[in-house]
C-alpha cells in the first residue's frame, strides 16, 4: 500500500498528490501550465526518493530482514517471504514517476538556465534513486529510462553498470553544486547540515559498498558525513498525510500490520540473543524502538511521541551513523587501521544519544571479529531503513539473521507487475525472490 507524503506531484503530465503543508513553496495549481520552473520541480523528486527510501519498501525490507513482524492480513503472507510481482508496482512509482522523471526534468530545465546547483541537487536525488532501485532489483532501467518519450519501453542495463554509471552522475552533482549547503532548495521536506557536495560523497560511500568496492568506499566516506549534525533526514508535521511514514501507516492506515513480536533486532535489544559486545545502553534504545502490546501478547515498532517513529519523527536518508560504520567496514577490509577508531565513533555517539554504556570494542584492527561488531551495530543502528538488508545479502548473512522461514532470506525485490505487463525488456526468465541479484553472485 503506497504512502502517500502529500505535497504537488509534479510528474511529467504534472499529476497532483496534494497537499498544502509541503508545497509552500510550490504553485498551487499544478494543472494551470504546462511547465514549472525546475526550483519547484525539485521538490517532487526529493519526496519521490523519500518515499522509496522510508516507505512499503523499507517495511518490506524491515520485514525480509528481520528487524519487524507482518501480524495481520496481506502482511502476514509478506512476514512468510509470501508476496507478488503488483506488491512491487508502488516501488517502481516512487521511484520512476514520482523521482527519477521529476529529477531528469529539474536537472534538463536547471541547466538550460545556468543554475548549475540546482542542477546537481537534482543528480544526487537521480543516482540515490537509481542506487536503491539498483540494490534491490538487480538489473534495471537506467540509461534509456530517463527519455520515456523516446524510450517509452527502455532496456535493462546490468546492475554492476547501473552501479558505476551513478558514480559518474555523483561525480558531476559533486562539480555542480560546489559549496553549497545542503540546505539549498531543501525546502520543508530535507533538514542537514551538510554541504551536498558532502552528501553526495556519503551516497558514493553506499553504493560502492553495495557494489564491494571497498577501497572507494572507504575514500568517499572520508569526505562525506563526519558529524551527526549533518545527516540527511526527512521532515514530517502533524498535518494529515505529511507524518512520518511508519506512523502514517501503522496509525492513520493499518493498525496491526507491522508489528515486532519476536523479531531478531528486538531480540537483540532485550538480550534474548547476546550482542557481540555486550551493550548496557541497549535497554534504552529497546524502549526507544518497541513498546509492548496492552494485552502483553508481543511488540511493535514504537509510534508514541518519545518513540524511534513518532508523528514528527524525522527518518534518515543518509545518516552520520551509516557513513562513518561504512568507514569502519571498508577500512577493516582494505586494511586500513582506521576500522577501530570509527567504529568507536559511533558508539562513543550513541551513548550519546540514548544514555547508559556503549563499550568501545576490544576486537583488532582487521579482524573478523571487528567485521561483524561493525555489521551487527549497523544492523540495529539503522532500523527501518533499506541498507541493512543491502547488507546482510552482500555479506551472505555473515551475522545469521534467522529467516522468517526456510532457510533464506529474499535476495532481491521482484520486478513490478506495471513492468512485466508493459515493458518486454524485463528480464527473463523473470527472477524470484530468492535469486541473488549479480553483485551478490
Amino acid at each position: 500500500m503506497k504512502k502517500i507524503l502529500a505535497y504537488s506531484i509534479l510528474s511529467v503530465l504534472f499529476i497532483t498528490m496534494s497537499c498544502e503543508s509541503y508545497t509552500e513553496d510550490l504553485n498551487t495549481d499544478p494543472n494551470a501550465f504546462s511547465s514549472a520552473p525546475p526550483e519547484l520541480i525539485i521538490g517532487q523528486a526529493q519526496l519521490g526518493w523519500m518515499q522509496l527510501a522510508t516507505s512499503n519498501s523499507a517495511r518490506y525490507a524491515g520485514i525480509f530482514m528481520n528487524h519487524f513482524t507482518g501480524e495481520d492480513r496481506q502482511y502476514l503472507t509478506v512476514n512468510g517471504y509470501s508476496t507478488t510481482a503488483a506488491d512491487y508496482d508502488d516501488a517502481w512509482d516512487d521511484a520512476y514517476v514520482d523521482g527519477i522523471q521529476q529529477a531528469e526534468l529539474t536537472e534538463r530545465l536547471a541547466l538550460e538556465s545556468g543554475n548549475m546547483q540546482l542542477a546537481g541537487i537534482a543528480q544526487i536525488a537521480k543516482a540515490a534513486i537509481y542506487g536503491e532501485m539498483a540494490a534491490l532489483f538487480g538489473d534495471i532501467p537506467f540509461s534509456q529510462a530517463g527519455n520515456p518519450d523516446e524510450f517509452p519501453q527502455p532496456a535493462y542495463d546490468g546492475q554492476a553498470a547501473v552501479l558505476s554509471g551513478i558514480q559518474t552522475i555523483l561525480d558531476q552533482a559533486i562539480t555542480n553544486v560546489g559549496s553549497s549547503s545542503a540546505s539549498l532548495y531543501a525546502g520543508n521536506r530535507l533538514s542537514s547540515g551538510a554541504t551536498w557536495a558532502e552528501i553526495a560523497y556519503s551516497l558514493k560511500a553506499r553504493y560502492y559498498l553495495i557494489a564491494k568496492d571497498y577501497p572507494n568506499a572507504l575514500a568517499s566516506a572520508r569526505q562525506g558525513i563526519d558529524t551527526p549534525a549533518k545527516s540527511l533526514v526527512s521532515l514530517h508535521t502533524t498535518s494529515t498525510n505529511t507524518e512520518n511514514l511508519y506512523y502514517q501507516f501503522m496509525v492513520d492506515e493499518r493498525d496491526g500490520y507491522l508489528g515486532a513480536t519476536d523479531s531478531h533486532l528486538l531480540h537483540l535489544l532485550d538480550g534474548t540473543v547476546p550482542r557481540l559486545i555486550n551493550t548496557p545502553g541497549d535497554s534504552n534504545r529497546f524502549t526507544f524502538y518497541f513498546t509492548p502490546y496492552s494485552d502483553g501478547s508481543g511488540h511493535a515498532p514504537n509510534v508514541s511521541s518519545t518513540g524511534v517513529f513518532a508523528e514528527t519523527a524525522s527518518m534518515n536518508i543518509i545518516s552520520y551513523e551509516e557513513v562513518k560504520l561504512i568507514e569502519a567496514e571498508a577500512a577493516n577490509r582494505t586494511g586500513d587501521a582506521g576500522d577501530v577508531t570509527a567504529f568507536n565513533e559511533v558508539r562513543a555517539h550513541l551513548a550519546t544519544v540514548y544514555g547508559g554504556s556503549f563499550p568501545a570494542t576490544a576486537s583488532a584492527s582487521g579482524s573478523a571479529a571487528l567485521l561483524a561488531e561493525i555489521l551487527e551495530e549497523k544492523y540495529i543502528s539503522l532500523i527501518g531503513e533499506l541498507q541493512p538488508f543491502h547488507d546482510i545479502r552482500r555479506t551472505n548473512n555473515l551475522l545469521n539473521v534467522p529467516p522468517k522461514t526456510g532457510s533464506t532470506i529474499p535476495q532481491r525485490f521482484i520486478y513490478p507487475q506495471v513492468e512485466v505487463d508493459t515493458n518486454p525488456n524485463v528480464p527473463s526468465p523473470i527472477p524470484d525472490l530468492f535469486t541473488k541479484t549479480p553483485v551478490n553472485q
